[in-house]
């Protein structure tokens, strides 16, 4: 009966005995109970947001503090308050207030079409230099001293060469981005195993062959992944050059706020282009999954 019962003691599942298995599964399904949680999550979030904002709201009102702390002082922060009166007033049109609409689709449709081109031609070059060895010994230090180049260097060649219009915006983020999703695309086409090509060549498949039927798909999968960040890209490049240019669109907004002095428009822009940047990467995210399942349910 002793017997036994050692028996039983050594095969029941004990979650209090000292064996790392068991601590790791307790401490992993402890944290994932309320901290894993989506409301919990939630939660978390929108007290460290609501927080942060009432800082912002009422720490520069206590007394002194901004004569002894300057960047609390609400002549250069304002206060969450009026960003959003001023928000709703550029959004609406309220109490004479010119609406950011006109300027908003301007950046937004220039960003857009500018990281589209610069998508295409950066996955068209990673796959053809990942495709030939000789290409990318010939183009290799010729690429990379043009990704050297500073980005914002670049802005008022192109406002002196394509003037203050929509095609200095389009430049500026074809060049912005283009580099960032052309090693992407050329780490993709590199990161097939060699074995998966000597196969294809076993099977008769030549060059253009394993390009587009073995390289490309891991292209793409790589270049999706690089979207978010090159919408971001994108956008940025667009904005700098209307702030350069004095073009019609957020960056020229944005320009008259700062010279203005008004804290306000400046912060509510920010809030604006924060909106805009946030809905293209969920917008570029749903478009993934959409267009790469396969690669999505590999991760």
């Amino acid at each position: 009966m002793a017997t036994d019962q050692r028996a039983s003691v050594a095969t029941r599942p004990d979650e209090f005995a000292p064996t790392p298995d068991n601590e790791q599964t307790w401490s992993t399904t402890g944290e994932q109970s309320w901290t894993s949680s989506l409301p919990m999550i939630i939660a978390w979030r929108v007290l460290l947001v609501g927080g942060f904002l009432a800082l912002w709201e009422w720490l520069p009102k206590v007394p002194n503090i901004a004569k002894h702390v300057v960047f609390l002082d609400p002549f250069f922060i304002s206060s969450p308050s009026l960003i959003a009166k001023r928000l709703w007033q550029v959004v609406t049109g309220a109490d004479g207030t010119p609406l950011i609409w006109p300027p908003f689709l301007f950046t937004v449709v220039t960003a857009l079409i500018g990281t589209a081109i610069a998508i295409i031609i950066g996955t068209l070059g990673g796959l053809l230099l990942s495709n030939s060895a000789t290409l990318e010994r010939v183009l290799r230090p010729i690429i990379v001293a043009l990704n050297a180049v500073p980005r914002i260097a670049m802005v008022p060649i192109v406002v002196l060469l394509a003037g203050s219009s929509s095609r200095s915006d389009i430049i500026t983020a074809v060049t912005v981005v283009v580099f960032l999703v052309f090693y992407n695309a050329l780490e993709g086409g590199r990161s097939v195993p060699p074995e998966m090509i000597d196969n294809a060549k076993v099977m008769g498949a030549g060059s253009w062959s394993i390009m587009r039927r073995v390289r490309l798909p891991l292209v793409l999968a790589w270049v999706s992944a690089s979207i978010p960040n090159a919408i971001a890209f994108g956008l940025v490049g667009s904005v700098t050059t209307e702030i350069f240019s004095g073009a019609q669109g957020i960056g020229q907004l944005l320009g008259a706020a700062v010279d203005t002095a008004d804290a306000t428009l400046t912060f509510t822009v920010v809030v604006v282009l924060t909106i805009v940047g946030v809905t293209l990467v969920v917008g570029s995210n749903i478009l993934q999954r959409r267009l790469l399942p396969w690669w999505n349910a590999h991760l």
